[in-house]
Order: C-alpha cells, then structure tokens, then sequence
C-alpha cells in the first residue's frame, strides 16, 4: 500500500494536521499521481470554516499538479511519466459531458465536494480507519493522489509545475469567465469590470489584458474593484484600465458610469459572492450588458433585482462553473499564454512547505498573500514507473 504526506482537516474550524496516510488500490479509472505542488483555493477554505459542508476528517485540496507514476486499466489518456494538471472531476457520460460542456456535468455536485470516490469509497486510510478524499477527484493536499482520470490533464515536461498548479482552478475560473462567458470578441465588448482582485479576480484581468492585446478596440477599458490599495496596485500590473476602491467612492456605480460614459458598461465578473456587489454589479450593467458570477456565496444567499430596468436594458446575468471551462481544453490554452510570458500568475504566488501550511491559510485570509502554493516532498522511492 503506498503511503502519502498529506494535510488532514479533522474537523470544521480546526487547523490542517501534516500526518502519514495510506492510499487505497487504484481503480479502473483513477491515475497515482504524485504531486509536486498544490495552489491553496478559497473554496478550500471555506470547507475549513464550515461554510461549506463536509464529512470529515478529510483531505482537501484542488489545484494539483505532479506526475503519473501507475495509471488504472480504463486510464488511456494519459501514461506513466506523463506531466499532468489537476483540476474538477465530471462523469463523462451525461448529455452535458458529451456535449463537451463538462462543466455542467449533472454529477458535478457530488464527484467534487463530496470528497468520496464515485462509488462512495474512500480512496484513504488514516489511524486505521478510512479517510474521506477524491475532494475534486483529486484531494491534492497529499504529496501523493489517487486522482479521477477525468481531472487530469496533461501538460509539457518542460512546464513549471510549481507555477502552474492554480491553474486548475482559480486562473480557469478568472480567465473562463471572460473568454467562455463574456466572449468580449463576439459581442464587441468594449469595457468590462472585475469586482474582487484575488486569485481569480486577478486571472479574469490577465484574460482581458490579453483578449485586448489580441483584438483591437475589444476591452479597451478594463476597471477592478477592491477594497484594497495593494490589491488595485496588483491589478494595475496585470492589466487594468481604471481602479475603484470602495471604502474611497461614494458610489461605486456612479464611479463605473463616470468611466464607461453614456454607453454604459458592457461586462462585469463578480469574484466575491457578495449579494450587495452583486446587486451594484446588476445596476451598473449598460444596455445590452452582460455580467457573471463566479465567486461563492453563502448557500442560503439570496439576491433582488428590480426587474423592469432589467428587462428594459436588455442585460444578462448568469452564474459559472469553472469559468464554464472544459479543462481539457482550455488548461492547455493557458499553459500557452504562460509560455508566452502573457499569463504572469507568478505575480500571485508565495511558496510554503507541508508543514507552513496554517499559516499559508492565514496569510491568505490576511490579503497578505493572493495565492498559496504548497510545495511537496518527492516520495518516488515507493512509487511504480520511476
């Protein structure tokens, strides 16, 4: 049985435990992927806090990236050897999948949170007894992982996987939103605002920085919107037009009109989950606009709108998954602008080890950091295909 480092929650609003685990044997469909690096997510968290509900004690963990060291007997999409990213699991075999639209799968509920094989076996064994993970068919806080085949996605050798690893999730998340649901170049969409300058908030102005350099006159006027100075900063770097600081604006509506113009606003991606920025984000939207959220709310949040304006306007409003990304696809799309110097996701990141974990987390939740990245040990002495 091979054993794994790994960051156990053992309990809601308990700290992340470093503790020896036991993987479980592959399955058909499940790679052994040995991880080099794993992106801390906000959702993570929120798991750790309660806001999200879960069994535990489980690993968490869903930005993964590492390398295939034994593949199961339905594996044929990726080998041993092979260089992979981690990110959502879905079934496959729903109309959505086969439609390529994976991120609307109708499993995607209960193949991601619910930390659990798609049998309902754990893929894990701690103190003897089982341990919940399969957290995004990958739980990839563990320096090893059975992992869904579906969440893995194979990049080139020569790829960082350290710098890549939030690829998976947050930067899909960021960058989808804008160019799978905006689609800025379709609608000759001029402006756009981004509420929220965190990991994802950061990937969506990279993509519109990028979607302005690609196509002229499209998302000439890129504004970002946080209630901190160094976050305004950050996205001044990474591409922004304008910057708005709430605790600074009277009204930060106006504030959007004053530089969008008589037009109006024609794009907005909320990545707070905050209903009264979701609301502001709604009334800013020019007519025409069209507005995502992609940041999580509190289960039980519930918004207004008043409907005429919104009707009258002709605006759109929608939620997202995953940037509705089908990962296969667009992770390699990314992995590209990387290479080509146009993704600088590097600006986000602060490296820690295993046991730096809880504070990493706090970092985080401090604004200190935008995005964590735990490094990990390599356990190939006990791994197949070294």
């Amino acid at each position: 049985m091979v054993t794994a480092t790994a960051l156990v929650l053992e309990a809601a609003n308990s700290n992340f435990q470093v503790e020896r685990v036991e993987l479980k044997r592959l399955q058909p469909e499940e790679v052994l992927v040995e991880l080099r690096a794993t992106g801390v997510c906000h959702t993570d968290i929120s798991v750790q806090q309660g806001k999200i509900e879960a069994v535990f004690p489980v690993v968490l963990g869903h930005e993964g990236a590492g390398i295939v060291r034994e593949v199961g007997a339905n594996v044929d999409n990726v080998q041993v050897g092979d260089h992979v990213l981690l990110s959502y699991s879905y079934c496959n075999q729903c109309r959505h999948c086969q439609r390529g639209k994976t991120y609307q799968c109708v499993k995607m509920a209960e193949r991601n949170f619910a930390a659990c094989r798609p049998d309902g076996s754990s893929p894990m064994e701690w103190r003897g007894a089982s341990l919940r993970g399969c957290f995004f068919g990958q739980s990839s806080f563990s320096s090893v992982a059975l992992v869904q085949v579906t969440s893995c996605v194979k990049v080139d050798k020569d790829m960082p996987l350290s710098s890549l690893a939030p690829l998976g999730c947050g930067v899909q998340t960021g960058a989808g939103a804008v160019y799978n649901v905006l689609r800025p170049v379709n609608a000759g969409m001029q402006s756009v605002v981004i509420f929220g300058i965190g990991g994802v908030g950061s990937a969506a102005i990279m993509a519109a920085k990028v979607i302005s350099e690609d196509h002229a006159g499209i998302l000439t006027t890129i504004i970002a919107v946080d209630l901190s100075e160094e976050r305004l900063e950050l996205a001044k770097r990474l591409g922004a037009t304008h910057v708005i600081n709430p605790s600074t604006t009277e009204s930060v509506v106006e504030a959007i009109h004053r530089i969008t113009g008589p037009d109006g606003l024609e794009g907005a991606v909320d990545c707070t989950g905050v209903v009264a920025v979701i609301n502001d984000m709604i009334v800013a939207l020019g007519p025409g606009g069209r507005a995502v959220t992609i940041g999580a709310p509190p289960a039980s949040a519930k918004m207004s709108i008043q409907v005429f304006p919104f009707i009258n306007g002709c605006k759109s409003y929608e939620g997202s998954n995953a940037g509705n990304s089908n990962s296969s696809e667009f992770l390699p799309f990314l992995v590209e602008l990387f290479r080509q110097g146009r993704l600088p996701i590097e600006m986000l990141q602060r490296t820690y080890k295993p046991t730096e974990v809880n504070e990493a987390v706090a970092a985080m939740l401090e604004g200190k950091v935008v995005k964590p990245v735990i490094l990990w040990p390599e356990e190939q002495s006990q791994l197949v295909g070294n």
